[in-house]
């Protein structure tokens, strides 16, 4: 995992969303992370949601009263809310069943993490990211793909408005 980590921060950095204390006010965003781990044939997904807007989408969409993500049983239910806001497919071969592995505090975010297993990585995705999209107007969601390890190849959709399923080439 330690791999992962580091990629996460280059992307993290890279994409621009590593910002400094001049930053007054912090956009409406999320940032996921679809990975491939050559070693153990999985394509790895972490979504990064800011802990706040998380529980403001427990309470305002899941009706959970007092959202607190200390709480394993409302981190679960974040979980499930992503699960079905979120989808992979191969174009011409249909949904990938991704499987979800939980989810954990990091500061003043929460990660969400899924995976499937793959025989190789694949050409092509079609992206569905509708996470906080149903409760924030101006939500913008950033997926990065890095297949490789390689910062140079990496790909990036973003997905604001009303958009819809979308493509990346790998």
């Amino acid at each position: 995992m330690t791999g992962f980590s580091r990629r996460r921060l280059l992307v993290l950095a890279g994409a621009g969303l590593l910002a400094g204390p001049a930053f007054a006010h912090r956009a409406r965003s999320a940032l996921t992370l679809v990975t491939w781990n050559k070693a153990a044939g999985l394509l790895e997904i972490d979504h990064s949601l800011h802990g706040h807007d998380a529980e403001m989408a427990l309470d305002q969409i899941e009706h959970v009263a007092g959202p607190d993500l200390s709480l394993l049983e409302h981190r679960a239910r974040l979980a499930l809310y992503v699960e079905a806001r979120f989808a992979l497919s191969v174009p011409g071969a249909g949904p990938l069943a991704l499987k979800l592995l939980g989810a954990e505090q990091e500061g003043d975010n929460v990660h969400l993490y899924q995976e499937i297993a793959l025989p190789a990585p694949p050409a092509r995705l079609g992206v569905r990211n509708n996470i906080l999209r149903d409760l924030f107007a101006v939500q913008i969601n950033q997926v990065n793909f890095d297949m490789s390890g390689d910062p140079d190849r990496i790909r990036t959709l973003s997905f604001l408005g009303g958009d819809g399923e979308k493509e990346v080439s790998l």
